[in-house]
């Protein structure tokens, strides 16, 4: 036997050997292409025909690219020695209101039509003297607003030559205000970035930076309209250019005018530029960050400092940053930078440099920055070629770095378009199979789809052909990249080869979906990290990318031995005073970094009020509870999930916050649904953060064409029932949130549907679970109905489903609002927001209440500043300080991390287009929290059960319902023993004693 075992033992080894050398071959592969052999694509074919089938997104703008393309194949060409400057006064049309004249702005005189509302427009007439392509821009002055980029649209002759016309972005300015300020432990933290007002210059360019040139507008000879419309944020216009596409000379051109002038190489000269430092950005999201190599300049092993600019915030198309430099003497200089490149696993990332505002040659517009898991020098130059030579003149000058995605703008494009092609086909497949088809059926699929194996061909080979592509442009060979092209190739390769296996992948065909439009969004994101730029004379050393394996060693080690001693929890000023006020949070260190500046700068300053700030693990509320039972817990905790507070109210922990005289007035900053799961026994025991939200999303184009016009969109579940046939007799379907994975999301996406019945969760003051009864039966059914009697789909990627138009109207949470604000500008103008579904009342009004627990600030009872603390949490919980920390949050991270305040004046300060917030607070008008209880988590986990065992075990739901609520009850019964509250018993008992009947 043990003979036996050592040979099983020794046959596993080998096994487990063979497999992770496959494992590593596969990913360390370069091109493999085997899979494409064997499949002989007709190329004579038309591709476009081929894959268009019955495209429901039809109504959709073409991109930039096929615009131009689509010209080109008709022998378009750039029109030349064109220039004809348009003054914003000369407009021949206005919008009636949102518009203004504004004069004397910044050093420009004369008047400027500015577009201050959303919306509003303004229009110029034209004339150009030939057929031909031509390149537009304007000057801008960005005026006060919400901190965004200004955002345009501009129409040609009535209509959007390319659906990125919809969305033009013209960024403000930005630069430091003053010096970095130091805590106590001589940490260095960012100071804070203001606006610089001005006039500016922007072509009209890509605002996601995937084109590499400006924009080229194909007009006829002859007069032309150009509308310019508000989109976000008021802007006053200078002059409006039209002119032919300029030519950017090669390097090579450039050259030959430096030899033809003269021009020397510099001696001696070396000069580093610290990246930190620079002048002016686009973004206040650009910052200093920190790097612990200690070659990176300046380096302090004793504390933070912030060394070095950009990273991961420095990563979307149109950021940019500006250095200036000072040369000691003219000449030729090269030009170079030490950076980090470890963001996109194997892939570079390109920036486009100017100096002085200007290309200095054609391939500046395009410089690559290879990946490495480690610091290195980047020598502007040709790939594996010589530097290129810069000619400065003594002084002053700009350097200005863009991120450009240009390399990969037309792959993503093919990847997104195949996303698109797949989900018609999957559409269509289902129009066949229905949405709950046999496996084993034979279907016939390739009788009833036409083209369908050429199709999956053609998709395959386009997926293949951007592989080649993305390796061509410098990719390392086994970039974990490019594994999600090669899986998404194979797979479609696979079907077109046994089209009987199609209905029983869909699952796996609509994963896939889901994985390409992911792959897109992560591949756009170009981060880079700089420490300094290099202006150098050639006679000079290139610096050292590292410090040598020695003093890295030394730094980590270092690092580590003082990790034992270091305080990681505190944050900003550390006071050692008796009298502190504690304050914990559960968020991350850069959400942190800036509550505590604010505490700093406004409530310590105007209160007096000395605050210590420490951060604790999201997610791990348990932290808390031991701290609390341990006689160690702070004054004030923030980012406490918002089921968390009467855990601690029912043990007497904190402190009631209605004690407070002002509390009525602090409450009414809220609405009043969002304070009800912090309510016990009498007394409010914590204030609302944040808040999540549900809202009604729809895709305008789509329910166009299936004969919905935009004020049909449905407002009740019934309408929402009645449409459901129709989305899937097109193969589309209907979303509604289910999280299968996640069993506490259960009680969230059943709560909007027992409200809207008004009915609540709990009744006799949460001693009985209230689901039993008729309202809330009627809910259950209403809620799984959706997915057992309409087939809606379980569980889905609806921000992709959306876009690519298989889901074009479903619920979703805030957060799908902001992704399709940001990462689909395909949909601009195609896609809308309103409040969610709901069910009509006897006096004709639509119910729509809906919850969305999110995190609350408490006061534990055991502090002795209570006072303090109150006046902490008003502080924090205030509009101003909202505001400030929404916008401060804003330019930190960016637009995905937009803070959803609690606080409704706040809210509306905030930066969200008109109509959406409108819609946003028509939804909170109905905004309502459930009862949080004692032993309410069996609550969470029997509604996740019922839906499970009427959905997918076809159980009846009465009888899930009555199995679930016996449980509920049992244990309610069971908590209110343990923490001695009223119970049925107990009721009866002192009923008894009054000699009345309970």
């Amino acid at each position: 036997m043990i003979r036996w075992l050592k040979k099983f033992r020794v046959t596993l080894v080998v096994v487990v050997a063979l497999v992770c050398f496959f494992i590593w071959w596969n990913n360390s592969r370069g091109y493999d292409d085997s899979a494409m052999a064997s499949i002989a694509v007709d190329e004579s074919m038309d591709e476009s025909s081929i894959l268009e089938g019955k495209d429901a997104g039809g109504k959709l703008e073409p991109s930039f690219n096929k615009y131009a393309d689509s010209w080109n194949e008709q022998g378009a060409v750039d029109a030349a020695d064109f220039k004809l400057s348009i003054d914003s006064a000369d407009y021949t049309a206005v919008s009636e209101s949102g518009t203004r004249i504004e004069s004397g702005l910044g050093d420009r005189a004369g008047d400027a039509v500015a577009l201050i509302d959303e919306d509003s427009w303004v229009e110029y007439s034209f004339e150009v003297p030939q057929d031909g392509y031509y390149q537009m821009g304007m000057s801008y002055y960005a005026l006060e607003g919400k901190r965004s980029a200004v955002v345009r649209s501009v129409q040609i002759d009535g209509a959007y030559p390319f659906y990125q016309a919809k969305k033009l972005e013209f960024q403000r300015m930005w630069k430091e205000d003053g010096e970095p300020w130091f805590d106590n432990q001589n940490n260095e933290f960012n100071p804070r970035r203001i606006e610089v007002a001005g006039w500016q210059y922007r072509d009209f360019v890509d605002s996601e930076g995937k084109v590499y040139e400006p924009f080229r507008f194909y007009l006829t000879k002859g007069k032309h309209t150009m509308r310019i419309q508000a989109v976000r944020e008021p802007g006053a216009i200078g002059t409006i250019d039209i002119f032919s596409p300029v030519h950017v000379p090669t390097y090579e051109e450039v050259l030959a005018v430096y030899k033809q002038q003269g021009y020397k190489k510099v001696d001696g000269q070396l000069i580093k530029s610290q990246a930190e430092l620079s002048t002016l950005k686009s973004d206040p999201t650009l910052k200093r960050i920190e790097d612990r190599e200690p070659a990176t300049e300046p380096f302090k092993k004793d504390s933070i400092v912030l060394n070095s600019f950009g990273g991961a915030s420095w990563r979307t198309g149109g950021q940019w940053a500006e250095w200036e430099i000072e040369v000691p003497e003219s000449g030729l200089y090269e030009l170079g930078a030490r950076y980090g490149q470890w963001f996109l696993n194997g892939m570079p990332v390109q920036r486009s440099i100017k100096i002085d505002g200007k290309l200095p040659f054609k391939e500046m517009d395009a410089m690559s920055f290879p990946y490495k898991a480690e610091w290195q020098v980047k020598k502007f130059g040709a790939k594996d070629g010589d530097p290129y030579l810069f000619y400065l003149e003594k002084g002053k000058h700009t350097i200005r770095m863009e991120v450009q995605v240009g390399a990969l703008g037309r792959m993503l494009e093919t990847v997104t378009d195949t996303t698109r092609k797949m989900s018609l086909l999957g559409r269509e497949v289902i129009q066949v199979t229905g949405t709950n088809p046999d496996p084993n059926g034979d279907w016939r699929l390739e009788q009833n789809i036409t083209n369908l194996v050429p199709r999956l061909q053609l998709m395959a080979k386009r997926l293949d052909d951007t592989i080649k592509s993305l390796y061509e442009l410098g990719v390392n060979e086994g970039s974990s990249e490019v594994s999600t092209l090669y899986e998404a190739r194979d797979v479609l390769l696979s079907m077109a080869s046994d089209t009987k296996s199609i209905p029983g992948r869909m699952l796996q065909f609509n994963d896939l979906q889901a994985a390409l439009g992911t792959w897109v969004n992560g591949l756009s994101k170009q981060s880079l990290l700089l420490d300094y730029l290099i202006i150098k004379s050639a006679d000079q050393a290139w610096p050292k990318a590292d410090a040598g394996a020695l003093a890295r060693t030394g730094t980590m080690l270092y690092d580590f031995t003082s990790s034992f001693t270091k305080n990681y929890g505190g944050i900003g000023n550390v006071y050692e005073d008796e009298k502190v006020l504690e304050v914990w949070v559960a968020r991350g260190r850069d959400w942190v970094d800036i509550i505590k500046q604010m505490i700093d700068e406004d409530f310590t300053t105007e209160t007096g009020i000395k605050v210590n700030v420490n951060t604790i693990p999201a997610q791990q509320m348990q932290v808390l509870l031991l701290a609390s039972t341990s006689g160690l817990a702070p004054d004030v905790a923030l980012g406490v999930e918002g089921e968390i507070p009467i855990d601690y109210a029912v043990r007497n922990g904190l402190v009631n916050l209605e004690e407070f005289s002002d509390y009525k007035e602090v409450a009414s900053r809220f609405r009043p649904g969002a304070l009800i799961p912090y309510k016990y026994n009498g007394g409010s025991y914590a204030l609302p953060e944040n808040q999540n939200f549900n809202m009604l999303f729809y895709r305008k184009d789509i329910l166009e064409q299936l004969g919905i016009k935009e004020a049909d969109i449905p407002d009740t579940w019934q309408e929402v029932m009645d449409l459901i046939p129709l989305l899937q007799q097109n193969g589309m379907d209907f979303f509604y949130p289910h999280a299968p994975n996640n069993p506490a999301l259960a009680i969230n996406e059943f709560a909007p549907f027992l409200f809207q019945q008004n009915s609540e969760f709990y009744r006799e003051d949460g001693m009985y679970s209230n689901l039993d009864s008729p309202e809330a039966m009627e809910a259950f059914k209403l809620w799984t109905g959706l997915f057992t009697n309409f087939k809606i789909s379980k569980q889905a990627d609806f921000y992709n489903r959306f876009r690519s138009g298989e889901m074009p109207i479903g619920v979703a949470d805030y957060s799908t609002y902001v992704l399709l604000s940001t990462a689909a500008p395909e949909l601009t103008g195609w896609w809308g927001m309103k409040p969610m579904p709901g069910i009509e009342q006897a006096d004709g009004q639509i119910n729509r209440s809906t919850g969305g627990l999110a995190q609350t600030g408490m006061i534990f009872k055991d502090t002795e500043m209570k006072d303090e603390s109150w006046e902490f949490l008003k502080w924090w919980t205030s509009a101003d300080t909202q505001e400030r920390f929404g916008s401060e949050l804003e330019s930190l991270l960016g637009v995905e991390a937009r803070w959803n305040t609690a606080n409704v004046e706040a809210l509306q300060r905030m930066p969200w287009q008109s109509s959406d917030i409108d819609a946003i607070l028509e939804q909170w008008e109905w905004f309502k929290e459930r009862e949080v209880v004692i032993g309410g988590y069996y609550t969470t986990r029997h509604i996740a059960n019922i839906w499970n065992q009427i959905v997918l075990n076809g159980k009846i739901p009465r009888e899930a319902v009555e199995e679930g609520v016996k449980e509920i009850d049992k244990e309610l019964r069971k908590k209110r023993e343990e923490f001695g509250l009223n119970t049925e018993d107990s009721a009866k008992e002192k009923a008894a004693e009054g000699g009345v009947s309970p």
